[in-house]
């Protein structure tokens, strides 16, 4: 059992820097971590069995296993393809949804008002281009990581992280003008706020801008870290 008073922990500290250089969704993270300690025990019981010492086991299999330096590239590139893979996801799934949310929203409205503007027509009519778009791109862009990582091959990173901007950028904006429009829409038409679809289809708006919102923050920041000279280890 390993302990602060342990003087072998070699094995800890690799696996403690390698933690502290890599950025992205915590699950996947964990198991890496999980899975690279198991091998590097294995590696080290072994070569205490052929008779090194304990120090000297944990050292050798560290080495052999390789450097943070040499190791964060595939493994961080690994931890940035499943945090966009798991945005792309989520911009489906919540426009999918807030495409039914917002033909519920009005429908059966009991309240009447002033006929919209032409620019409130071509704000609604942009969301749902908007939305298209963001759909689009991210179905053509999950696909394409799920077909090129089943190869084993790296995403360029440069190629990730335009995706991810892009997707993030689309999205952003379409929030934006739907938190534009649902606004717009109380002004106009006061029983808005009291009408029970439009209070619950606000709710599942923020909660889905909330759950998307945390997407694209691991995936910008995973996909950061694969940068020259940003966070990335040099040893």
């Amino acid at each position: 059992m390993r302990a602060g008073t342990d003087p072998v922990c070699v094995i800890d500290q690799h696996i403690r820097q390698l933690d502290r250089a890599l950025s992205g969704p915590a699950g996947l993270k964990r198991r890496m971590l999980t899975e690279a300690r198991h091998g590097l025990d294995d590696a080290a019981a072994d070569l205490r069995a052929a008779g090194r010492s304990p120090v000297e086991a944990e050292r050798e299999a560290v080495a052999e296993f390789g450097s943070v330096g040499q190791l964060f590239p595939s493994y961080q590139a690994e931890l940035a393809a499943c945090a966009a893979r798991a945005l792309g996801l989520r911009v489906v799934a919540v426009f999918a949804v807030l495409a039914i949310c917002a033909d519920l929203m009005w429908r059966g409205a009991p309240w009447s008002g002033p006929r919209p503007s032409a620019a409130y027509l071509f704000l609604s009519n942009g969301i749902d281009v908007l939305g298209e778009i963001a759909i689009g791109l991210a179905v053509a862009g999950s696909a394409a990581l799920w077909l090129v990582t089943r190869k084993g091959r790296m995403v360029p990173p440069l190629v990730l992280r335009v995706w991810i901007v892009a997707v993030v950028g689309v999205t952003a904006s379409t929030g934006l003008a739907g938190l534009a429009i649902y606004g717009w829409s109380a002004e106009m038409w006061s029983g808005a706020l009291t009408w029970p679809p439009m209070l619950v289809g606000g709710a599942a708006m923020a909660a889905a801008g909330v759950w998307v919102g945390r997407a694209a923050s691991a995936g910008l920041g995973a996909s950061s870290a694969l940068r020259p000279g940003n966070g990335r280890p040099s040893s």
